[in-house]
C-alpha cells in the first residue's frame, strides 16, 4: 500500500510540474492546433479554409468515444483563431491555449463561423451531444446571404496533433474538414440571335433580379434524418438592382448578376411558392433605324424545376436562364389568315342607248 501511495504522489507532482511548464510556453509540441479545410460538393474536392474564427466542442474519454461518449466536456464552444500565439506558421488554435492530456482520447466537434449566441445568424448558443450532434436553434439567414454555416466531420479519439490535411498549409493539428449546411444560389443569363433578317443587332439588359417567398429561418439538427426543420419566413433577396444592369449579347458566355451568389436556407420548392422576378429590356437594332428599339418587360417564374425540386445542404446551385429576344416556338410563329372580301355590286341604271 505504501508503494502504491508513493507512485500516486509522484504522479501528482509530475502533473503539477507539467502544468507549470505549459504556462511558461516551453512545451509547444503539446499545444493543440487545428488543420482546417472546406469540402466542395460539386467537385468533391477540398479547399483551404479561409474563414473567420470557428467554434469547437471537445470531450475527453478514458477509453474511446463510442464507449464513454460526451460525459467529460474538455472544450465548451472554444473560439479557434489564427493567433500570434501559434506563430510563426499561423496555425489555428484555441484562443486560450489547450494542451493534450497524458492519457485517454479526445473527440472534437467544430462548426463555423464562431458565435456568442446572437451574431452570424444565431439566436442562441449552439449545442452538441453524441446523440444529436450539433443543434442550431432558430437560425436566421442574414439579409445579405453572406454567412457560410458549416459543421466539421467529427474528429474521433484524437491523442495528438495530426498531419492529416496538408492542403490547409498548417502544420499538424486536429483534422477538421468542414461541410456546408446551407445552400449556395446563383443566377446566370444568356441570350440568342434574333432570326429576323432586318435586325442588325440585339441584346438583353438585365435590370433587376429578385427572388421572393424564401424561407429564411429554421432549426438545424445534425443527426436528424431531415437536418433542417421548422423552416419559416418569407423573405426576398435581390441579386441585381437596376442601378447596375447586366447586358448579355448573342454568343456571349453566360453572365452573372451583381451579387454573384447568396447562401440561403435549404428548403423544398413548390409551384406558386418561391419565385424569381426578372425586370429586363430587349434592345433591337433594326437596319432601317439608327436608334435601338426597346421593350421593357417583367417575368415572374417559379424556382421549382423537375431537376431541382428542393435546395439541399452543401449544394451550390446555379440557375442559367436564357432570355431569347424572340419566341421561336412553333406556336408563336406569325401566321396569316388570308381572305378576300366579297365584291361590292354597284348597279348602274343611268345609261340609255
Amino acid at each position: 500500500m505504501k508503494k502504491y501511495f508513493a507512485i500516486a504522489l509522484a504522479a501528482v507532482v509530475a502533473l503539477a510540474a507539467c502544468t507549470k511548464v505549459d504556462k511558461t510556453d516551453s512545451s509547444k509540441e503539446q499545444m493543440m492546433t487545428f488543420t482546417v479545410i472546406n469540402y466542395l460538393q460539386q467537385t468533391k474536392a477540398n479547399t483551404a479554409y479561409t474563414g473567420e474564427a470557428f467554434g469547437t466542442f471537445a470531450f475527453w474519454t478514458a477509453t474511446d468515444w463510442e464507449t464513454d461518449g460526451d460525459a467529460n466536456v474538455f472544450m465548451n464552444n472554444d473560439k479557434i483563431i489564427q493567433s500570434p500565439e501559434y506563430a510563426p506558421a499561423g496555425e489555428w488554435g484555441p484562443e486560450q491555449a489547450r494542451f493534450w492530456t497524458k492519457s485517454g482520447k479526445i473527440t472534437f466537434a467544430s462548426y463555423s463561423p464562431y458565435t456568442t449566441g446572437s451574431d452570424n445568424g444565431f439566436s442562441e448558443l449552439p449545442t452538441f451531444s453524441k446523440e444529436s450532434g450539433f443543434t442550431f436553434r432558430n437560425f436566421t439567414i442574414p439579409a445579405d446571404g453572406s454567412v457560410d454555416l458549416m459543421v466539421a466531420d467529427l474528429a474521433v479519439d484524437q491523442t495528438k496533433n495530426d498531419p492529416k490535411y496538408t492542403l490547409s498549409g498548417n502544420q499538424d493539428g486536429v483534422p477538421t474538414l468542414f461541410r456546408h449546411v446551407l445552400s449556395q444560389i446563383a443566377f446566370m443569363f444568356k441570350t440568342s440571335e434574333n432570326p429576323n433578317p432586318n435586325v442588325e443587332g440585339s441584346e438583353i439588359v438585365i435590370n433587376s433580379v429578385t427572388i421572393q417567398n424564401i424561407n429564411n429561418k429554421g432549426t438545424y439538427t445534425q443527426n436528424n434524418t431531415d437536418v433542417w426543420a421548422g423552416e419559416n419566413g418569407s423573405e426576398s433577396y435581390e441579386f441585381n438592382s437596376d442601378t447596375n444592369p447586366v447586358t448579355v449579347k448573342p454568343g456571349d458566355d453566360p453572365k452573372g448578376t451583381e451579387v454573384e451568389s447568396m447562401i440561403l436556407l435549404p428548403q423544398e420548392l413548390a409551384e406558386g411558392g418561391q419565385q424569381i422576378v426578372i425586370d429586363y429590356t430587349i434592345r433591337t437594332k433594326y437596319a432601317s433605324n439608327d436608334e435601338w428599339a426597346e421593350e421593357p418587360l417583367t417575368a415572374t417564374v417559379d424556382l421549382v424545376t423537375t431537376e431541382i425540386p428542393e435546395w439541399e445542404p452543401n449544394q451550390s446551385i446555379v440557375y442559367t436562364i436564357t432570355i431569347n429576344p424572340v419566341d421561336t416556338s412553333a406556336e408563336n410563329a406569325i401566321l396569316f389568315d388570308p381572305a378576300v372580301a366579297d365584291w361590292t355590286v354597284v348597279p348602274v341604271d343611268a345609261l340609255a342607248l
